[in-house]
């Protein structure tokens, strides 16, 4: 699901507080424990705006738990291995 990445480094995924901040800083620390990596705050942040957006619904395979087909094998063949 598409949405817009506007402000998500800059967002703390934990708190939702605002933190304008330069390029260069690539790590976020905040008063409320939030300390992440930028580009790893602004998956968390764009994933949350995603369920946002399809109504809150918590199933989502962006963490890898549920496998892709692999190359060359049907769906079938991937499932009873």
């Amino acid at each position: 699901m598409a949405v817009a990445p506007h402000y998500t480094s800059q967002k703390y995924s934990n708190c939702g507080a605002i933190v304008k901040k330069s390029l260069s800083t690539r790590t976020h620390v905040c008063i409320c424990g939030c300390n992440l990596h930028r580009d790893e705050n602004a998956a968390i942040n764009i994933l949350n705006l995603a369920r946002l957006a399809r109504g809150g619904h918590l199933r989502s395979n962006a963490v890898g738990l549920i496998a892709s087909t692999l190359l060359g094998e049907s769906l079938l063949e991937q499932v009873t291995m």
